[in-house]
């Protein structure tokens, strides 16, 4: 079972009108990466996404109701912040997930050969 989660990479308070209801100091916009976990292994991928909302009237902003001065902050700040580098960590499982079948293929060599008798 994967976990997918969200990393804050950056929280901008934009002095942007909201387009929902007109206040100046609400408006924010929110960049995340992605980070995949499961039993194996954790990933940063290079995956970003953004959200923008309203902590005054609680909406979220989607893009349709952008007007020219929030599309501009956005594409600036879109540019301005950089993703985290990617990385790729086994687990303890992992670890032995990859370990278990070249020790057993070691002790079948060994088996073979007569180097390990029972």
């Amino acid at each position: 079972m994967s976990k997918e989660s969200n990393i804050l990479l950056k929280e901008i308070a934009l002095q942007n009108n909201c387009p929902e209801c007109y206040s100046q100091d609400g408006l924010r916009l929110r960049f995340f990466q992605k980070h995949i976990q499961n039993a194996f292994f954790k990933r940063l991928t290079t995956e970003t996404s953004n959200v923008m909302d309203c902590q005054k009237c609680g909406s979220t902003i989607y893009p349709v109701q952008w007007t020219e001065d929030i599309e501009r902050v956005h594409n600036y700040y879109t540019k301005l912040v950089k993703a985290k580098k990617t990385s790729f960590k086994l687990t303890k499982w992992g670890y032995l997930l990859l370990a278990l079948p070249i020790l057993l293929a070691a002790g079948i060599y060994l088996f073979a050969t007569g180097t390990l008798s029972f």
